[in-house]
């Protein structure tokens, strides 16, 4: 009795070892090691390794939990993105580059990708054709072949219809009737923005439709692009700055307003939305980030103490607020200064700074004759002597008390990389956190005299 139950022990954990897993044969990459890796929100994670034998073959067994898309990945960098969908799929083939010879049996979620990924792939040609017809036959010198636009422009339609219905024919209880629409979403955007403006409308609404507390998100590997790609299509739709930020504010009220529930994902996206916006200079909606942050601060929402440490940055350096006085000298102070100021932090060891020190020069004595604008200049430099030969002759106010990134003024400034750039006006209020001195210029020659 004990004997067969041993054997029953046996047979079962070796059924759960294989009950889901992604199996195959790849008969040109025997003696390769090859990997499954998925996704969890804006990382990879591991999840199985192992080595193809001497005929190819191989068994990746994957976590009953895991439910989305994943990378197979061989020894020479060969690559197939895969589903996940709680199956023990097999695939054969002779090599990962050679996807049109590779075939997956037991596996009706791999199948549905196959199918609809080459049915997108072929309507997105189809549509660039039409499009260009389309754009082609608006032209005067086709005035009299408005049948033939029409025609045209219901081909376009037809393709729209075409991946629709594409899309409702996959299994509703699939991940890929989920996963679909939302991997056209992200492949569109870039196309939207730079040439079919006409899709606009439909790529916000759909954003704005989307449900990110949808644990399929996590697994998708889409993630980032998705946010990063909407945030982008904003940036470039065509209108005024203080336009694009608002839509910019609704959809980022719209997407924390989602995920509040879920602390460490409303972490995740937010830290990297303060760097999307940072990069691409959109200080107003990193501002507005801030102020919702601080108002789900205020009810149950528990913010990481890096994420709180942005949050006070905002609400300190916002732009319209005074700024933080700093002590230049014994006697002398920032607010001393009672005409516009160009606050730099940085250092003689920064190579950025060295850099960005030769393009201050070409702009500093314009600047001061015509505008009166007084650069001054912090550095966090903590060696005499190498401060001292870096600026002497510079014509511009440097002030260091060699503490580096212990400088009160640093920490209050919340500086965390050099050159940092504050604009402020004559009464020492901020007008603007520029990324480069190009900005700076900008702002000095066509708005200064207004603020």
């Amino acid at each position: 009795m004990k004997k067969i139950v041993g054997v029953f022990i046996i047979a079962f954990s070796i059924l759960q070892l294989t009950a889901q897993s992604l199996k195959g044969q790849l008969q040109n990459q025997a003696g390769q090691t090859i990997s499954l890796t998925g996704f969890n929100y804006y990382k990879s994670i591991a999840l199985a390794n192992s080595t193809l034998d001497s005929l190819g073959f191989f068994t990746l067994p994957y976590p009953e939990n895991y439910r989305g898309m994943a990378v197979l990945k061989t020894q020479d960098g060969s690559s197939l993105l895969v589903v996940l969908d709680k199956e023990d799929c097999i695939l054969k083939g002779t090599h990962l580059k050679e996807q049109n010879g590779l075939t997956f049996t037991n596996s009706n979620a791999n199948n549905n990708f196959l199918k609809i990924a080459t049915n997108t792939a072929f309507n997105t040609k189809a549509y660039a054709a039409w499009h260009y017809l389309e754009k082609l036959y608006r032209a005067p010198h086709f005035i009299k072949k408005r049948q033939t636009l029409k025609n045209i422009e219901k081909e376009i339609q037809s393709i729209a219809e075409n991946n629709a219905t594409a899309l409702q024919s996959l299994p509703k209880d699939g991940y890929i009737h989920w996963y679909a629409p939302m991997r056209t979403l992200v492949s569109e955007m870039p196309q939207t923005a730079q040439q079919y403006t006409a899709r606009l409308p439909a790529n916000l609404a759909q954003f704005r439709s989307i449900d990110f507390t949808n644990p399929n998100l996590k697994t998708s590997g889409v993630f980032k692009e998705l946010i990063e790609g909407h945030y982008l299509l904003l940036e470039n739709m065509g209108q005024s700055t203080d336009s694009i930020t608002v839509q910019m504010n609704v959809s980022t009220d719209y997407i924390l307003k989602n995920i509040k529930q879920n602390d460490s994902l409303l972490h995740t996206v937010s830290t990297a939305l303060f760097k999307l916006f940072e990069k691409r200079s959109f200080f107003k909606a990193a501002a507005h980030l801030s102020e919702t942050l601080l108002n789900f601060k205020e009810g149950t929402c528990v913010l990481e103490e890096s994420l709180q440490n942005k949050l006070q940055k905002y609400g300190v350096l916002k732009v319209g607020n005074t700024a933080p006085d700093i002590q230049l000298t014994p006697t002398k102070k920032l607010s001393d200064i009672t005409t516009p100021v160009l606050l730099v932090f940085g250092a003689s060891h920064c190579q950025a700074c060295k850099k960005e020190a030769l393009t201050l020069l070409r702009y500093h004595d314009a600047w001061q004759i015509k505008k009166g604008l007084e650069v001054v200049y912090i550095s966090l430099d903590t060696d005499k002597n190498a401060f001292k030969k870096a600026y002497q002759n510079a014509p511009w106010r440097t002030y260091c008390d060699y503490k580096g990134w212990e400088t009160q003024a640093a920490k209050d400034y919340f500086v965390n990389a050099t050159p940092t750039y504050i604009l402020l006006d004559k009464n020492s209020n901020i007008l603007v956190h520029p990324k480069s001195l190009s900005q700076v210029n900008t702002w000095v020659n066509y708005k200064l005299n207004h603020c």
